[in-house]
């Protein structure tokens, strides 16, 4: 199991970049449709995680393919 996971942080209006998550830290991961406010929408994975507080990351990778980079 790794430790640390690169995966691609989601913005509407911001390039896509990578981030990478503690897989210790995360708390919870569930797949969700974000709306802009122009109305486009977007299906993301939403990440929480913790440090000093909550903190919640939206990915475009599915819960399935982050399983799968954690446990290869």
């Amino acid at each position: 199991m790794k430790n640390v996971i690169k995966l691609t942080q989601f913005y509407f209006d911001k390039e896509l970049l990578p981030v990478l998550i503690g897989t210790e830290s995360i708390i919870k991961a569930e797949e969700c449709l974000l709306k802009h406010h122009d109305g486009r929408y977007k299906m993301v994975t939403k990440i929480e995680s913790r440090g000093a507080m909550v903190t919640t990351t939206h990915v475009t990778e599915s819960v399935e393919q982050i399983y799968d980079i954690i446990n290869k």
